[in-house]
């Protein structure tokens, strides 16, 4: 063949002895990396075979070029996206190493349904005051003031919800 002669690119074949060389080292230069490289001139040669009847392009390297920036966008884009999943299933797991076990979740469970059926035998007031208490954080002075009755029967009723709390903790 004739060097001054461009090779031909009448067919899939003829274009890809002509120029895979030339995209090759094309693809090189863009990548920095040899085996991407020659990934992407195989897929370039791909996409045009799968892309349905050729026709020789007047420019086959301008051609063949097109083809592989739109690869290498598309991969650039794909690596981002896998990226980003890497990072979100990273954040996941570490999210999962602090999540509580399944036993642990049972007895929270367990723990808030024993709470729940102190809370329904106990008596309105005293329900009121141990919730105000333990749940508001609220003083004995405070609740006194806030349920209308002396410092001394909030401590009785915190009192008897303590005795009904553990009544129910003794059942379970």
């Amino acid at each position: 063949m004739d060097s001054s002669q461009p090779p031909r690119s009448d067919t899939l074949d003829a274009l890809y002895q002509g120029y895979h060389g030339w995209l090759l080292g094309w693809l090189r230069r863009r990548t920095q990396c040899p085996h991407n490289a020659a990934d992407l001139a195989q897929d370039t040669f791909i996409r045009v075979l799968t892309a349905g009847t050729y026709v020789a392009p007047r420019e086959p390297r301008a051609f063949l070029a097109t083809v592989a920036r739109r690869l290498l966008i598309d991969n650039g884009r794909r690596q981002r996206l896998e990226q980003a999943y890497r990072e979100e299933l990273e954040r996941c797991a570490s999210y999962l190493e602090q999540a509580p076990s399944p036993e642990q979740i049972l007895q929270a469970i367990q723990v808030l349904e024993g709470i729940d059926r102190a809370l329904a035998r106990m008596h309105p007031r005293v329900r009121q005051t141990f919730v105000l208490r333990h749940l508001e954080g609220l003083g004995q002075e405070q609740i006194a003031r806030q349920t209308g009755v002396s410092i001394r029967t909030v401590q009785k009723d915190l009192v008897e919800a303590l005795l009904i709390c553990d009544l129910v903790a003794q059942e379970a």
